[in-house]
């Protein structure tokens, strides 16, 4: 058989793989005559080729603008886009696996309705006209959501407002507070960029920004300019916080502080920069709302932060005699009843080194060209505002509830509720891609399309500084019965009698995307027509303008907290530890726990994959006798899990340092049953000015089980010991 004609006989199938079976052509065997199997791919794909299309990443892999090898219909590889300034050519790990997310063996294949205990398979037609029925006779509908922005925002707005539904936003604790600390200290709620690559150093307080701090991948690209030494000198490094966590690991200088204390580390840090002559007193005054800085010298605080008067005293010089410098907070600062005032404290020393939308230091984000049209991201619901609507849900008011890409039963406390709550809602719609443990309670499940398969245009949260839109296409015709999520809102609408503005994701974005050609600024440069200017959106992935950064630094902070001492829960006669839950590098707070890629790739610290541990000190891990592996009984006021040990010589002796993100009852047979949860155990506490939920606010004791596990990681010890100084000889052949 010739070449050509096999190719042609491959080209009969569109559905399936070609088998020759029942033949042996020229004694060949049967595997040499299979061809993988092509899936339905867009119109524009010529069979048998590659073609690379640019798309974004949705916020949780950090919005960053990736280029997708497609062969056949089938997405292969992920790149980096180099054009998209985010990040600039590269990408992190959740970027990789959304490739699994995209042919994942779980994935719920079409529209399903509950049936007792277990669910149906209906059409689409039968499901979005069952929806539709139960918005138009809801009296207190609410749709859940992740963080939205962009096209997606304006369509799922426009649906509540006409459904007459109450909008809720599900996010981490710590952003919330930490948006709330951007509208205090910089006057906006977006979070910011950094100018790492001319500045002279950093100080993080508990921000693991190199690896899962809001924008990991842009923040590591420029570490990577700021230690090379792009501005002409090597920055240098200092992070504080209670854990060493894996930006912690990269620092010039670890200094592990109380948890909690890290608002008081940061007003003894100003109070050294007044006294020192590197900020004025009249600055200082008007940064810290008049507070006296007289009362927190690194004397006075010393004793109740763990770090000495001296440590203190070495920060405060890094950052103002290298300024222009930078000064974050973020992670566990953010999630104690103090968690405002911690971050507040901390950015407001950025005014103090004059670093504020300058070069080298924290530029703020304008976002959105035209907000109206394209919104900026809509930031998330405090755990109090959380705990009213579980209230009223337990009282039976919320009869409808909508949620997507949310998993608020696995996610919040087990002291919040929600779950019993959930119960108590009259219909519960998920359109989840996985079944999730929220989704798990769900009536009827419409599935939402991935990453991969679906329309977008974003806001990327933060922005590299200036404005910036990504866009995402579908690089792939969708691998299940699955619809965009903005499409089943449309649909659904439309099903309950209700007008919208388009009829669908594809022509919202297409409409608003096309309107950034009248900006009449940055790239695409102006097309001749809207639709020539959005196949060049869709060419490099988006919109922006390096010209629209803000030059002009606010004034100073709105309205600084008090300061304020960390609460816990659990008397500490009884509670010996601290309990920190901390998010991973690889599934953070367990969104991504579904995918194998990440549940195998090490922790940067510990080496371990796909299970939790408690980090203790070898001090502390030996008065307990215990050892690597033992299992132990972590136990709060709210509750008990059991986790292997792993004893870690930077632990801290009083902090009991646990994983987030693993202890799924449900979410594939990938994430099920693997794990605890630290923060099912967590006490209802809040941050006393946002109320969002202070997660590492919590007391805990600490049981031997008297058993032990074979712990999974990537480190081991050696079963011999080597010799001092081998002698060892190389060679090569001849």
């Amino acid at each position: 058989m010739r070449r050509r004609d096999f190719l042609k006989l491959l080209t009969v199938s569109t559905t399936g793989a070609v088998l020759f079976t029942g033949c042996k052509l020229g004694g060949y065997p049967d595997r040499e005559f299979q061809k993988q199997s092509p899936v339905e791919h867009p119109a524009d794909i010529p069979f048998g080729r590659d073609n690379w299309y640019a798309t974004a990443m949705p916020a949780i892999g950090g919005g960053l603008g990736v280029i997708v090898r497609v062969f056949e219909g089938r997405a292969k590889k992920i790149e980096g886009n180099p054009d998209f300034p985010l990040n600039v050519g590269k990408t992190g790990p959740r970027a990789q696996a959304i490739v699994q997310e995209l042919y994942h063996p779980d994935r719920i294949d079409g529209p399903m309705r509950r049936n007792g205990n277990s669910f149906e398979s209906i059409s689409w037609s039968d499901a979005t006209a069952e929806v539709a029925q139960l918005v138009s006779n809801a009296s207190s509908p609410v749709l859940v959501t992740e963080p939205i922005s962009g096209a997606i925002a304006r369509v799922a707005g426009e649906f509540a407002e006409q459904a007459g539904a109450r909008h809720a936003v599900y996010e981490p604790d710590e952003y919330v507070v930490l948006r709330a600390a951007m509208q205090r200290v910089f006057g906006t709620d977006r979070f910011p960029a950094l100018d790492l690559p001319n500045s002279g150093a950093i100080v993080s307080f508990g921000a693991d920004f190199l690896h899962n701090w809001i924008s990991p991948v842009m923040f590591s690209v420029g570490y990577g300019e700021f230690r090379q030494g792009g501005n002409g000198t090597r920055g240098s490094y200092y992070h504080v916080g209670p854990r060493l966590s894996d930006s912690a690991a990269s620092a010039d200088r670890w200094y592990p502080c109380s948890p909690g204390s890290e608002g008081h580390i940061a007003l003894a840090v100003a109070y050294t920069l007044v006294e020192e002559g590197m900020a004025s007193e009249e600055r200082a005054s008007e940064v810290y709302g008049g507070l006296s800085l007289g009362d927190y010298s690194p004397e006075d605080v010393a004793a109740d932060t763990g770090l000495s008067a001296e440590q203190i005293r070495e920060i405060a010089r890094e950052l103002g005699r290298n300024a222009p410098s930078v000064a974050i907070a973020g992670g566990s600062a953010a999630a104690h009843t103090n968690g405002l005032f911690n971050l507040c404290a901390v950015f407001a020393l950025n005014y103090l080194t004059e670093s504020v939308n300058t070069e080298g230091g924290i530029l703020t984000n304008t976002g959105s060209p035209d907000p109206d049209v394209i919104p900026n991201k809509i930031g998330g619901n405090s755990f109090a505002e959380w705990d009213e609507l579980i209230e009223e849900m337990l009282a039976g008011d919320v009869d409808l509830l909508m949620v997507h890409k949310a998993n608020p039963v696995f996610g919040m406390p087990a002291a919040s509720r929600f779950q019993d709550a959930l119960d108590q809602v009259s219909t519960v719609v998920s359109f989840s891609s996985f079944m999730d443990e929220t989704t798990r309670h769900a009536d009827l499940i419409l599935p939402d399309n991935t990453t991969l398969e679906q329309w977008g245009l974003d806001v990327p949260d933060p922005s590299p500084g200036f404005q910036l839109v990504s866009i995402q296409q579908p690089v792939v015709e969708p691998f299940v019965s699955s619809r965009n999520f903005g499409d089943s809102l449309i649909r659904i609408s439309n099903d309950a009698g209700l007008s919208f503005t388009w009829s669908s994701m594809e022509n919202a974005v297409r409409e608003l995307g096309g309107a950034l050609g009248g900006v009449g600024r940055g790239l695409p440069e102006e097309a001749s027509d809207p639709r020539e200017f959005f196949v060049a959106m869709q060419t490099q992935g988006g919109w922006w303008d390096e010209e629209s950064m803000t030059s002009d630094a606010p004034s100073g902070p709105e309205d600084m907290p008090s300061p304020a001492e960390p609460q816990f829960t659990g008397d500490e006669s009884e509670y010996d530890f601290y309990l920190l839950p901390f998010p991973t590098n690889s599934y953070e707070y367990g969104e991504t726990a579904n995918l194998p890629w990440l549940q195998g790739l090490p922790d940067p610290i510990t080496t371990a994959v796909w299970t939790t541990w408690v980090e203790l000190n070898p001090n502390t891990a030996d008065d307990m006798g215990v050892q690597l592996g033992d299992i132990v009984r972590i136990e709060s006021p709210n509750g008990s899990i059991e986790v292997p040990v792993y004893v870690n010589p930077a632990a801290p002796p009083t902090v009991a340092a646990v994983p987030i993100g693993q202890g799924h009852t449900e979410y594939t047979h990938y994430a099920e049953d693997r794990g605890a949860n630290p923060i099912e155990i967590v006490a209802s506490q809040t941050d006393s000015e946002t109320g969002a939920l202070a997660w590492a606010a919590t007391r805990v004791r600490i049981e031997p089980l008297n058993r032990r596990e074979r712990f999974p990681r990537f480190e081991r010890q050696l079963p011999f010991q080597l010799e001092e100084n081998p002698i060892v000889q190389v060679t090569r052949d001849a």
